[in-house]
């Protein structure tokens, strides 16, 4: 009891410090357009549009003295919303892999890459690009015996060109289906909006709402998330803070026991003297209901937790990121079941080691829910590390590796699933690309039966607009 009143003080004192001050006006105009340049967000993800990232972060250059308060310093993306007890943002299942790779534009290579690169579509103040992709595949899994099946992907994206604020859309979606031995569809879907509204020079709130359909590789079942984000900014000065709220809803197809409402804020202040690295520490509070008691036992897994980061970003020509470490603690309103705690980190960094080579990796760890016997919960890790170089301006190959850890809280379970990846693309216009990729999942449990390897090679066919 002492525990949770201590942590119900500590989440009153952080919500108080998040409520932002009234910021002031800086006096000078010519700082309003330092406000309004907007970065590319880089995608440490294999699934990254090349087409969205074709310019890197610059550090703008110091104001004058006569500024009353510096503007908002643009010289880093903005880092969302991202707790322990949110759902992981899907990277397509893993019996779907997807090959599209991100790779520097700059120098001598950036006229011949900006020949094959999609134009878009304008309409209005928004540009649009569109994305589909259709794939023929074998399959082994190591259990189910093999599988040829059809895949297709599809994305929209739009972003405004407002010389002040930003808004962007995008809609996708992915569906497999089985030609023949195993007889299986896997729908996948997202659909999120995501605002920024320039208050002051120094001030900024943003907000996102979403929907996600994935599937859940644990094999618990498919899962609709439904996600609003609301949070704001101010680096009006050399400490930068930034506080957010986010909500998720969170409804299971097969498994309705684990339908289940987290709210989640955090509070973040970094070091934004404009330096290369830039250190940060952040601070986290959330709680979890579920609509009703797990299968497995009759208890119910709702609780409250946080956490406490701390790590550097970084801004250079070649190197731009994130790296964060820190720890996690949930406390479970049962008390036949234990509560869930770790350390926990969260990374994304993109390294230019030269104009044909990108690196990209990402890490986060997330406390998941489960309706296993006895379990309270599942501590997970995930790590990620793509590879990409260009063969010549319309030619590219791709791989990387995947490791995910799964630790439940609890009982004594543990799962390791290492993936592989690799591919080819070579990209006939702006329009048509050819691609091969192949993926090798590796499943281990110490649980009886829960290991298999799984590995699938797809040709497919990508239309760029």
């Amino acid at each position: 009891m002492h525990r949770r009143q201590t942590f119900g003080a500590l989440t009153m004192t952080f919500v108080l410090l998040a409520i932002p001050s009234r910021a002031q006006e800086a006096d000078e105009p010519e700082a309003v357009p330092a406000l309004r340049a907007s970065l590319p967000v880089k995608s440490a993800n294999i699934l990254a549009d090349p087409s969205l990232d074709t310019e890197k972060p610059t550090t703008p250059k110091p104001e004058t003295a006569e500024i009353a308060i510096p503007p908002l310093r643009s010289s880093l993306p903005t880092p969302e919303l991202r707790t322990v007890v949110r759902p992981v943002p899907p990277v397509l299942s893993a019996k779907l892999p997807a090959v599209a790779p991100s790779l520097p534009l700059v120098t001598r290579e950036a006229d011949a890459r900006a020949e094959y690169e999609p134009l878009g579509l304008r309409l209005g103040n928004f540009i649009v690009n569109t994305t589909t992709s259709t794939g023929l595949g074998l399959r082994h899994h190591s259990t189910q015996g093999d599988e040829t099946f059809l895949r297709s992907t599809g994305d929209v994206a739009a972003r405004s060109d407002w010389e002040r604020n930003s808004l962007e859309l995008r809609l996708g979606g992915a569906y497999r289906r089985s030609l023949s031995g195993i007889d299986e569809s896997l729908p996948e879907g997202n659909a999120n909006i995501t605002g920024r509204f320039d208050l002051t020079n120094a001030d900024r709130l943003t907000a996102s709402a979403g929907w996600t359909l994935r599937d859940d590789t644990s094999g618990d079942g498919k899962e609709n998330t439904f996600s609003g984000t609301l949070g704001y900014e101010r680096f009006g000065g050399v400490i930068g803070l930034k506080t957010g709220l986010g909500i998720d809803r969170t409804a299971n197809e097969t498994d309705p026991t684990l339908d289940n409402t987290a709210l989640s804020s955090s509070l973040r202040l970094s070091l934004d003297n404009g330096a290369v690295l830039q250190p940060f520490v952040e601070i986290g509070a959330f709680s979890r209901s579920f609509d009703r008691s797990a299968a497995g036992d009759g208890l119910s897994r709702s609780g409250v937790g946080g956490e406490a980061k701390a790590g550097v970003a970084v801004a250079r020509d070649d190197v731009t990121g994130e790296i964060a470490l820190g720890y996690g603690y949930e406390w479970l309103r049962e008390d036949g079941l234990a509560n869930i705690s770790g350390v926990v980190g969260s990374a994304s960094l993109t390294w230019d080691p030269s104009e044909l080579l990108r690196l990209n990796g990402i890490a986060s760890t997330s406390f998941a829910p489960t309706s296993a016997a006895g379990a309270s919960g599942v501590l997970k890790h995930i790590g990620e590390l793509t590879v990409t170089y260009a063969l010549t301006p319309n030619a590219f190959v791709v791989g990387g590796g995947g490791l995910t850890l799964e630790d439940y809280a609890g009982i004594d379970r543990q799962v390791t699933t290492t993936t592989l990846k690799a591919g080819i693309g070579y990209k006939l216009n702006r329009t048509v690309e050819l691609g091969l990729d192949g993926e090798h999942k590796i499943v281990r449990s110490n649980a009886a039966g829960g290991d298999y390897t799984d590995s699938s090679v797809t040709a497919t066919l990508t239309l760029r607009q």
